[in-house]
C-alpha cells in the first residue's frame, strides 16, 4: 500500500510577510513521526513531499500524485496553511476523485467539523495522529471493509464523511504515554537538510534538525493550546541522546532546535540530557526554547556545557495584570531572575513579547516596552496578538476587543497585521506601537555592545549585517 504525506506549499513570505528574510525554514518533523510509525508497522511505501523544500506547485503535487497513484495522501494542516490545504485537496480530487484524503494536525484538531464541511478531505485525525492513520490505513488496505464505514466507526480520533454525507466524529483517542515506544522520525524520508534553516541569526551551523523531544503542556495561557493536550510525557535522555547521535551520524547534523512546548518542564530531565550529550561527545549547537519561572537556575550552565548557545524566553508582556489576564500564571520576578540567569550562564537571550493583548493600554505596552529594554535579551521579539483554534481567546476574543476571525489565511505568525485589537485600540496605533517597541529596544548602545560582544566569526557579522539592513529598512525607514 501507498501512502504520501505532504506539506503544503506555503512560503515564507506568506507566514512572515515583511520579516520573511529573517525567518525560519524547518522541516515537517510530525510528518517524519508518521511516516516512521507505519513504516515500523509494515507500511514501506511511505513518501513525504514537502512542497515548500522542493519548491512545488500545487500542479506539481497533483502530478506527482497521479503519476504514483497512492492509495492515500495524508496532508498536514494547521491554521496558517488552512487555505492552502483546501485549495490543494480540491485539485487533488479534480484530477481524481477516488483519491482518499486525510487531514491532520492543529486545525482539523480543533475544528473538525468545519475542516471536514469546508474541504473535500475523505477524513481528519484528531490530536496525535500514529495510531490513528496506521488504523485508517488498516482499514483501507482490507478491500472487504471498503463498502461500509462501521469499520471507521470503531477508529478512535478519526473524523470522516460517511457515503451519505453524513460527518462522523468519532471518540477521542487516548494520549500515547511511553514515547519512547515510538521509532526515531523517518528523515531519510525528506529533500536535503540543508534546504531548512533557522532564524537567520539564530543558528550557528548547518545541517540543522528540530526535535520534538516531549509532548503536551500543562498551561493555561488564553492565547495558545496544543494538540498534544495537556498531559505532559517525555521521551527519556538515553532517548533524546540516542536520536541526537543518530542525526549526527547519519546525517551530519550539527545544529538542534528544541521545540518542545515544555522543554525545561521537568529540569532534572534536561540536565540528564546535557549529562549525556557531553558523555558521548556528541558535537552539537543548540537552542531551546524556556518557560520563564525556571527554579534551578545551574541549568542555564547544564545546557551550556552541552552546546546550547541560546535560549527563547516567552515573557509576552511587561505588565503583570496584563500576565494574570492572559493566563501566563509567571510573575516579573520569575521572568527577571531566569531572563538573569541565561545571560549569567553565557547564553544569548531571546525574549518573546505580544503586544495587544486583552485588556492592553498604552500605558501596559509602555511597560512591556520599558521591561523588554531592561532585561537585556539579544532578540527581543514584539509580536502581535492572534487568537488561534483551540485557545481559550478564540472562543472569548469578542469580550475583549474585536476580531476578524473569517479569514484563516490572515491567521498567521507574521507580526504585521493584527487580527484582534482590543478595546480602545486600533490597528494603527498598534502597528505604531510595535514598531516603536522595535525600534526603542534595538536602536540603543547597550544593544550595540550586545551584538558586538557575541560575534565570533566572519559569518556572525555578515548574519548581524544582514540582519541590521533588513531591520532598519522595515522598521526604522
Amino acid at each position: 500500500m501507498k501512502i504520501t504525506l505532504i506539506n503544503p506549499p506555503i512560503t515564507v513570505e506568506e507566514i512572515y510577510g515583511k520579516y520573511s528574510d529573517l525567518a525560519s525554514f524547518q522541516p515537517p518533523i510530525g510528518l517524519c513521526a508518521l511516516a516512521a510509525y507505519l513504516i515500523k508497522h509494515g507500511y514501506k511505501e511511505v513518501k513525504i513531499i514537502d512542497a515548500n523544500a522542493m519548491k512545488f506547485s500545487v500542479s506539481d503535487i497533483v502530478n506527482n500524485i497521479i503519476k504514483d497513484s497512492p492509495d492515500l495522501v495524508g496532508i498536514y494542516t494547521n491554521t496558517s496553511n488552512y487555505y492552502a490545504v483546501s485549495k490543494l485537496t480540491s485539485e487533488i480530487k479534480k484530477a481524481k476523485k477516488s483519491q482518499k484524503v486525510v487531514l491532520g494536525g492543529p486545525h482539523p484538531t480543533f475544528l473538525p467539523k468545519d475542516t471536514i464541511e469546508e474541504t473535500v478531505a475523505d477524513y481528519c485525525v484528531i490530536g496525535e495522529g500514529e495510531e490513528t492513520l496506521l488504523e485508517l490505513v488498516q482499514y483501507i488496505d482490507t478491500p472487504l471493509q471498503h463498502s461500509n464505514s462501521e469499520g471507521l466507526e470503531k477508529i478512535n480520533g478519526l473524523v470522516f464523511r460517511r457515503s451519505d454525507s453524513l460527518i462522523v466524529i468519532n471518540r477521542p483517542r487516548k494520549r500515547i504515554d511511553d514515547l519512547d515506544n515510538l521509532p526515531f522520525p523517518a528523515v531519510h524520508l525528506l529533500p536535503q537538510l540543508s534546504k531548512y534553516k533557522l532564524y537567520l541569526l539564530h543558528y550557528k551551523r548547518l545541517p540543522y534538525m528540530t526535535l520534538i523531544t516531549s509532548r503536551g503542556c500543562p498551561h493555561k495561557c488564553t492565547f495558545c493550546e496544543t494538540p498534544f493536550g495537556k498531559l505532559v510525557r517525555f521521551h527519556s535522555p538515553d532517548y533524546v541522546v540516542d536520536y541526537i547521535a543518530y542525526l549526527a551520524n547519519q546525517f551530519g547534523v550539527k545544529e538542534l532546535h528544541f521545540c518542545d512546548d515544555t522543554f525545561t518542564l521537568d529540569e532534572k530531565r534536561v540536565v540528564a540530557i546535557c549529562d549525556l550529550i557531553k558523555k558521548r561527545n556528541l558535537d552539537v549547537t543548540w537552542y531551546a526554547n524556556v518557560r520563564a519561572n525556571i527554579k534551578d537556575r545551574n541549568i542555564f550552565k547544564a545546557m551550556k556545557g552541552a552546546g546550547c548557545w541560546i535560549c527563547a524566553v516567552g515573557v509576552e508582556s511587561g505588565d503583570p495584570e496584563i500576565l494574570h489576564l492572559i493566563g501566563k500564571q509567571i510573575t516579573i520576578e520569575e521572568i527577571m531572575a531566569t531572563c538573569d540567569s541565561v545571560l549569567k550562564a553565557g547564553l544569548i537571550l531571546k525574549s518573546f513579547f505580544i503586544l495587544g493583548n486583552p485588556g492592553e493600554t498604552l500605558e501596559t505596552i509602555e511597560h512591556s516596552i520599558r521591561f523588554a529594554i531592561s532585561l537585556k535579551a539579544h532578540y527581543p521579539v514584539f509580536s502581535l496578538m492572534t487568537p488561534y483554534p483551540g485557545a481559550k481567546l478564540w472562543e472569548t476574543a469578542e469580550k475583549y476587543g474585536t476580531f476578524d476571525r473569517t479569514n484563516f489565511q490572515k491567521l498567521k505568525i507574521s507580526t504585521s497585521d493584527p487580527v484582534f485589537i482590543p478595546f480602545g485600540m486600533t490597528k494603527e496605533i498598534l502597528l505604531k506601537k510595535q514598531k516603536e517597541a522595535f525600534r526603542r529596544a534595538y536602536c540603543n548602545l547597550g544593544m550595540v555592545a550586545r551584538q558586538l560582544a557575541v560575534i565570533r566569526s566572519l559569518d556572525d557579522i555578515r548574519k548581524i549585517a544582514k540582519a541590521a539592513y533588513i531591520f532598519f529598512k522595515v522598521e526604522i525607514i
